[in-house]
């Protein structure tokens, strides 16, 4: 019994803290255990931070902290007379985009922007008081639906270093 303890423990430990080079780069890989969701991160240049009482996701800052990275789920709020069907939650979807577009972004210089309603997903990206951000928001739909939301923000003369890291953190991205 001992000795099936401790495989999984060494087979877990090994998971948990396995790194990916991509273009130079280590990537280790942050699982969610409360949503299930994952991402590869670039773990040299970004520190994980301690989780939040919720444990609905992490941030992860940069050494000199101007940089800041975050991926959570946060379950969806319908109205209590409506059903939890396609329908509604992708009109919620829609409705979220629109309102995170104005009221959060309202003052940005937004240069990308789609809204891929019937995947559930939408992505906005741009400038806002001299940082690039790019934020993505898929629905996943399970027993419980929520949205996954992976953010990030990096000074806009770290273009060059960081455009490439969204790029393999957004791949890497499960749910």
């Amino acid at each position: 019994m001992k000795k099936i303890i401790y495989t999984l423990f060494l087979m877990v430990s090994t998971y948990c803290f396995a790194l990916r080079e991509v273009d130079g780069v280590l990537y280790r890989q942050y699982v969610n255990s409360r949503f299930g969701f994952s991402l590869e991160y670039p773990a040299e240049i970004f520190f994980m931070q301690p989780p939040p009482d919720n444990n609905d996701g992490r941030k992860f800052l940069s050494g000199d902290e101007e940089t800041s990275m975050m991926i959570y789920g946060t379950y969806i709020l319908l109205p209590t007379s409506s059903k939890i069907d396609d329908s509604n939650l992708l009109k919620n979807v829609e409705n979220n985009y629109y309102y995170t577009l104005y009221n959060d972004y309202g003052n940005a210089n937004v240069t990308y922007k789609v809204l891929k309603e019937s995947k559930g997903l939408y992505i906005i990206s741009g400038i806002l008081n001299d940082k690039i951000f790019y934020k993505r928001v898929q629905l996943v739909e399970n027993s419980e639906p929520y949205y996954m939301v992976f953010k990030i923000e990096y000074p806009i003369i770290d273009k060059n270093i960081y455009n490439k890291i969204v790029e393999t953190v957004v791949k890497s991205i499960k749910n």
